[in-house]
Formats: structure tokens, C-alpha cells, sequence
């Protein structure tokens, strides 16, 4: 299985930074031009992202992606896993966000195994070009 780890610093709050990426939408701001929208609400009410919450995600019309939340702690750590894809056996994100001084040190881990053997480390070698780039984004401009 194949796996990244990234930190981005913010010098932002742990509760503003995971303002944003706590959410799907924050998300999708984050990673534009990747469109994210909720499509299942978590069954707790007064957080809505959270555990059993689905967002879908894609550019366009290509078919999009689908993940659920598996645990959710809010400014602290957001876990999901990505949902009924043909091509991948196993999927997990993972943000952490630590209180460092003032600001935050925001660690995202994903965990990928595709069904073709090999395919996770190419999958995660572009996602993690991606994921730097608006995490990087995010950090200047939040």
C-alpha cells in the first residue's frame, strides 16, 4: 500500500484553518477548479460534514469521485475514505491539524491501494503535486 504524508504551516488557528478544510466546501475552495459538494448530510445535526457525511468531486463531466467520513473531531482531525470506486481497493485521508504557537501545523496523510498492482504510488505521486499546491495556496491567502 502505498502512502504520502504532507505539512502545510498556517499561521492561522487550528479552528480557523479547519473553518475550511473541515469542510466540503472549504475543500473545494482549496482545490478549485475541483468542484466538492455534500450530497449526504452526517447524521449530527450541528455538524453536518461530519462522520457518515458524503461529498461528491469532479471537473466537469468527468465521472466523479465519491468519499465518506469516517471520523471527525472538529479543529482537530477529519478521517475519510473514498466510496464505490472500480479502480481502487483502498482509500484513506487523514487531516490532522496541531496547534503550533499561534498557528496551525495541518498534517494530511493519504493510505492507497488500487486494484492494479503499482497504481496507488502514480495516483499518489499526482495527488500530492495537487494537494501542496492548494495547500500552499490556502496558506497565503486565508
Amino acid at each position: 500500500m502505498a502512502t504520502i504524508s504532507i505539512n502545510q504551516r498556517f499561521t492561522q488557528s487550528p479552528e480557523q484553518v479547519f473553518a475550511v478544510l473541515g469542510t466540503h466546501a472549504g475543500l473545494g475552495v482549496c482545490f478549485a477548479p475541483l468542484q466538492v459538494t455534500r450530497i449526504q448530510d452526517s447524521a449530527d445535526t450541528h455538524h453536518p460534514d461530519g462522520v457518515g457525511s458524503v461529498r461528491k468531486m469532479g471537473i466537469g463531466s468527468v465521472t466523479p469521485l465519491y468519499e465518506q467520513v469516517t471520523e471527525y473531531e472538529p479543529n482537530k482531525f477529519v478521517e475519510y475514505v473514498l466510496i464505490n470506486n472500480p479502480l481502487i481497493k483502498h482509500h484513506v485521508g487523514r487531516l490532522v491539524f496541531t496547534p503550533e504557537g499561534a498557528g496551525t501545523l495541518l498534517n494530511y496523510t493519504i493510505e492507497l491501494e488500487g486494484k492494479v498492482p503499482g497504481s496507488g504510488t502514480v495516483i499518489l505521486a499526482g495527488l500530492k503535486v495537487g494537494i501542496q499546491q492548494g495547500l500552499k495556496k490556502l496558506a497565503k491567502s486565508l
